[in-house]
């Protein structure tokens, strides 16, 4: 018998790597340290079900993550854990967790608490009070009912010190399981987290909002230490830095570079760093320190667009960061997405004209037809005050949209579709970003890989349904 089972939802559709749960590593170090018998289930990685995990750890407390695409699954897990035994306490939490706590706790009986932002304080508090019989009122960052109310204790004070929360539990994760794929390399990757929050507003993400619009660091001699024990003890050979924006402050990521050089450590990684945010002074030693490879959004051309979705850049900005990256020999990544607010046709043209004429300069193009909609976000108010959502549309009520799942879209979670920029505009959109992915004989071999995997063969599949789709409808068009 245990104190608590932390459990990492399954996420079908293959939106995601696989990668090891971070936020729940943070949160069970935390726990030993404070007496509390732990273990971590990562349902993304293990055969077995929950049933089987529950049967042979025997826990009091079930704490479930998840993100907007793995609610439902998330919500099935707390049904199941309280069949299993209904004195089963269960906690979710997460990014979704935070901005849907109220809707959560009113429609899903069998979540008894949800830790809202950072978890790792907060979840030992909560276990103390059963522990120690102190006050769930005192609880801060927790949501939960009182007979058939919500409530919501104030929210919690951001964790200051990064390295206090010292390593993720790794002992308690099968590290055997992940690899993230190192781009061009050929290294075996794994994903590490170097700081937490944002300082930009982008309509479309909640990073900046869940911490409280700050970002925190850890030293640099807290994430290369952790960098070489992940090294030595599992044999990974590559980073990939899963951070917001790691160049987002300057004295970080300069000692970051500069402690890997001083241990004289040689080994390939990736980051995401933000238009403006750069020098070729910082790229140069970037690359020095082993970075080969950045990813960066653009997502539209059209300056309008940008403005509109909050970006905080200007598009020459932009093409000046792939002049930078391109003459310091930096393999470059760029997110592209359509669907935004205001967006029309033309602007869809103006991205793809910029694609075209950059592309000597882009590695590789990363692009989706349909912006999604997330909890938390700009996106989301804008959204349920034009009408573009349901009038009913509540996050832990069933949600299912076919017709998403043609634009290679998770039927999950909604996409902002508007009187210009409709379904019919995003399948077109849709099939000209994969047309151009698959061209020539990279994209033939591309192709081939997809076959290989079942998961991408599915949306392959799909691709092709739009693709005969969208001929009949040309057909019937010109017929008229």
């Amino acid at each position: 018998m245990i104190d608590i089972l932390l459990v990492n939802p399954k996420e079908t559709g293959g939106f995601f790597e696989k990668m090891p749960p971070l936020g729940l590593a943070h949160i069970a170090v935390n726990l030993e340290r404070h007496g509390f018998s732990v273990k971590i289930v990562d349902l993304e990685v293990e055969d077995q079900g929950l049933y089987y995990w529950l049967s042979l750890y025997q826990p009091r407390f079930v704490g479930i993550s998840g993100t907007s695409h793995t609610r439902f699954e998330s919500f099935r897990l707390a049904m199941e854990a309280k069949n299993f035994n209904k004195e089963i306490v269960t906690i979710y939490g997460g990014v979704h967790a935070t901005f849907t706590a109220r809707d959560t706790l009113k429609n899903i009986k069998e979540i008894d608490f949800v830790v809202r932002g950072e978890g790792e304080k907060t979840t030992v508090e909560l276990l103390n009070c059963f522990r120690d019989s102190k006050k769930i009122e005192n609880v801060r960052g927790i949501s939960y009912r009182d007979n058939s109310e919500v409530i919501e204790n104030q929210p919690t004070e951001r964790i200051k010190s990064l390295d206090s929360l010292g390593m993720p539990a790794y002992h308690l994760l099968n590290m055997t399981k992940y690899y993230v794929p190192m781009e061009f390399v050929s290294k075996n990757g794994i994903s590490l987290i170097t700081s937490r929050g944002c300082l930009y507003k982008c309509s479309f993400c909640s990073a900046s909002r869940m911490f409280n619009y700050e970002v925190t660091t850890r030293s640099a001699k807290n994430v290369v230490d952790e960098i070489e024990f992940l090294f030595k003890n599992y044999g990974f050979q590559g980073i990939k830095v899963f951070d917001s924006t790691l160049t987002i402050k300057r004295q970080h990521i300069d000692s970051l570079c500069d402690e890997i050089v001083r241990r004289d450590l040689d080994f390939p990684w990736e980051c995401e760093i933000k238009v403006g945010t750069v020098d070729r002074k910082l790229l140069e030693k970037m690359k020095h320190a082993g970075c080969y490879y950045v990813n960066f959004g653009i997502e539209s051309a059209s300056q309008k667009v940008l403005n509109l979705m909050r970006k905080g850049m200007a598009i020459e900005q932009a093409e000046k960061l792939l002049e930078l990256c391109n003459g310091v020999g930096m393999k470059t990544k760029v997110f592209f997405s359509f669907g935004h607010i205001g967006e029309t046709m033309d602007d869809v043209e103006e991205t793809f004209a910029f694609i075209d004429k950059h592309q000597h300069q882009i590695t590789a193009v990363a692009s989706g037809a349909g912006v999604r909609i997330y909890p938390g976000t700009y996106l989301e108010m804008y959204a349920r005050k034009n009408e573009f959502l349901p009038h009913n549309f509540e996050w832990s009520l069933p949600y299912h949209d076919k017709r998403l799942e043609a634009i290679l879209q998770a039927g999950c979670v909604p996409v902002l579709i508007q009187p210009r920029l409709g379904f019919d505009e995003l399948e077109e959109i849709a099939l000209r970003i994969f047309g151009r992915r698959f061209r020539g004989w990279k994209g033939f071999k591309m192709g081939i890989k997809k076959i290989t995997d079942m998961g991408k063969l599915k949306k392959l599949i799909r691709l092709l349904k739009l693709r005969f789709k969208n001929v009949l409808r040309k057909r019937r068009h010109t017929a008229i």
